[in-house]
């Protein structure tokens, strides 16, 4: 009688375990839906321009971060726009490597005026070098250098 409860109780731990183990993997999964999607909601776009445009630097930030990461090239006007504007250093190297990433050719020249015309010594030497790079990897485009 020991033995056979014992047995049906291992029985039931291990199906206690294996059911746990089930719902903990199908739930670590963290993006249910592709980028794809969720960049064609009809908010989505008017949305990331409004981040990127916020009063708030930490909203802001985001924005900017989110745009270059995922490459919204919709939001490259936006960006230029905000590249012209703003007055934090740290953010005007993040608008200028979402540009970069996104490879905006018109983004990369405003880059270029703001590595020769910026009073932040970073900011000059961040978008000079962002600038090269971009020369670098695009070397069968022409471009000016200044």
């Amino acid at each position: 009688m020991k033995t056979t409860l014992l047995h049906s109780s291992e029985k039931l731990y291990f199906a206690l375990v294996a059911i746990l183990f089930f719902f903990l993997v199908t739930d670590s999964f963290g993006q249910n839906q592709k980028i794809s999607d969720l960049s064609k909601h009809k908010y989505a776009l008017q949305n990331l321009i409004m981040g990127i445009q916020s009063e708030n630097d930490g909203v802001r930030e985001s924005a900017i971060y989110l745009a270059g990461q995922y490459r919204f090239i919709d939001t490259e006007d936006a960006l230029i726009k905000q590249l012209k504007v703003e007055k934090d250093s740290d953010i005007k190297v993040l608008i200028g490597l979402a540009l970069y990433r996104m490879d905006s050719e018109k983004g990369m020249n405003e880059l270029l005026g703001l590595a020769t015309q910026d009073k932040n010594p970073r900011v000059r030497r961040m978008s000079s070098a962002i600038y090269s790079e971009y020369l670098v990897n695009n070397s069968n485009r022409t471009a000016v250098v200044k």
